[in-house]
């Protein structure tokens, strides 16, 4: 069951951008392919977006089981070109936990936006607690540091 949210912690974001994440995310509900959760992903989800902050619409999604048989695989990201101030785009959940599994926070971080576009009912405690139960704390220390060491 898919809920989405239509004012749940988007007060304050612009309608017209709204209804463009979701048409986006409509689109790829059409093709077959399941949406986990979507979120916003930037500073506006923290609550500290400056004059110039784009909408960062981050989620994981499930292709159907045939696509995963199919002998030329399809691409594990979705993204949409970024018009104006709306980014948005998307990983495979097998991506993700691979990742994950590697030290790669980012699934985590979109897994505990207080935004969300959208979700399946439950799909982000479920994915959130087997994170916890799968991810080598040490893995995510050196994806840290590593990013830090990238800035520097």
């Amino acid at each position: 069951m898919i809920s989405v949210h239509t004012d749940v912690g988007i007060d304050g974001f612009d309608p017209e951008a709204v209804t463009e994440i979701r048409s986006r995310l409509a689109s790829v509900r059409e093709q077959g392919i399941r949406i986990g959760f979507a979120i916003e992903s930037g500073s506006r989800a923290w609550g500290f977006p400056s004059p110039d902050s784009d909408y960062d619409c981050r989620f994981v999604y499930i292709r159907p089981v045939e696509h995963h048989l199919a002998l030329v695989s399809a691409r594990d990201v979705i993204e949409f070109p970024i018009i104006g101030d709306i980014d948005t785009g998307g990983w495979d959940l097998r991506k993700a936990l691979r990742l994950a599994l590697k030290g790669n926070a980012v699934v985590v971080e979109w897994l505990k936006s207080p935004i969300a576009y959208e979700e399946e009912a439950g799909f982000r405690s479920r994915l959130g607690a087997f994170l916890d139960r799968v991810m080598v704390p040490e893995k995510v220390a050196a994806h840290y540091v590593g990013l830090m060491r990238r800035h520097f």
